[in-house]
């Protein structure tokens, strides 16, 4: 008996559940959102080609396809985020998974992009909703690295410490508008952060497929850090950095900060953290509502000095960027609070 449309889309979101152990729960939604991403054509190659891939002359043989045709397909499915390959001579295409480049991002970073992107982005928003509180929330180890705001580290930051430098070789910088933001405004309009949107950073290899398929805009590397900048600025916090993807989170938006209301150790905090001369500090709490973790405390009298709690701060830098009274600069984070 041949296999109904949403069997099919179920197959898929078995799939990748399967084969990434970063997966969310195979919910309505989930199925939905693929049903959405995919049609049924290329959810049955999808389970051909699997989260594993192959290569071009691999996947003709795999699948029987005329090569001119499944040539044609990949590409296709790359410009809906659902295919991804490297550059190279030989590429190995592969399905995408959760996330990094995952189904939590592709189908919005280009945004609104196709008639199904709204809808796409209603149903996206309640798979991040799952994912940060059915499994982000109970991998029971911290995974994502917090970056210290690059305007903001001290003389000892090595290069290793400072994103910017970290990124500086990749050869190729793009950005593209955050999905967790961008899903929650079309969902909630007027009920969400103010934060800006075009934060989501790529690197490398990953920018390269990004932008060759529509889903980012290519920036030079000078762009890239006046972006960081800005970001910080803004209150956003730098995290990750894995396989060519860097998020610039807010605690509206995030899963990752979803996750962490849930109790879960999400954050792996950078080497730095604030430090405060308490003569300078005019008590203005600025820091004190800009802190994304409430890390800082403010004063019980009008015009003290606000507190820090290094146990709780995961060193972004977001409180110094943009304190008034320059009263706050980053320092290596103390050996009992590391």
């Amino acid at each position: 008996m041949t296999d109904t449309a949403p069997d099919i889309f179920e197959q898929v979101a078995d799939m990748i559940i399967e084969e990434d152990f970063m997966a969310g729960p195979k919910s309505p939604a989930f199925v939905r959102l693929l049903s959405l991403q995919f049609t049924e054509a290329e959810a049955r190659l999808a389970l051909q080609i699997r989260t594993t891939g192959g290569t071009l002359d691999e996947l003709v043989e795999r699948t029987k396809l005329k090569r001119d045709k499944l040539q044609k397909m990949l590409q296709t499915m790359a410009d809906k985020g659902t295919v991804y390959y490297e550059p190279g001579d030989n590429p190995t295409y592969r399905i995408i998974k959760m996330a990094a480049p995952g189904f939590t991002e592709t189908g919005l970073w280009g945004g609104i992009k196709y008639p199904f992107t709204v809808q796409l982005a209603k149903e996206a928003h309640k798979v991040l909703k799952e994912w940060a509180e059915e499994k982000l929330a109970k991998l029971g180890v911290p995974y994502a690295p917090v970056w210290a705001a690059v305007n903001t580290l001290p003389a000892d930051a090595s290069p290793a410490e400072n994103l910017a430098e970290v990124v500086r070789n990749e050869g190729h910088w793009s950005v593209s508008p955050c999905p967790c933001r961008m899903s929650h405004w079309l969902v909630d309009p007027g009920n969400h952060c103010d934060h800006m949107l075009g934060t989501c950073i790529h690197t490398g290899d990953l920018s390269r497929w990004t932008v060759k398929h529509g889903m980012a805009r290519e920036i030079t590397y000078e762009e890239l850090v006046a972006l960081l900048e800005q970001c910080s600025r803004d209150g956003l916090v730098h995290t990750l950095n894995i396989q060519n993807s860097i998020c610039n989170c807010c605690n509206d938006c995030c899963p990752m900060f979803l996750a962490r209301q849930h109790g879960a150790q999400v954050f792996i905090p950078s080497p730095f953290v604030p430090q405060l001369d308490e003569e300078t500090c005019n008590g203005c709490n600025q820091c004190v509502d800009r802190c994304p973790v409430h890390a800082i405390a403010a004063a019980e009298e009008q015009y003290d000095p606000v507190s820090v709690d290094y146990e709780t701060c995961v060193g972004c830098g977001v409180c110094v960027s943009t304190c008034k009274p320059h009263s706050m600069t980053m320092m290596r984070r103390p050996a009992a609070a590391a």
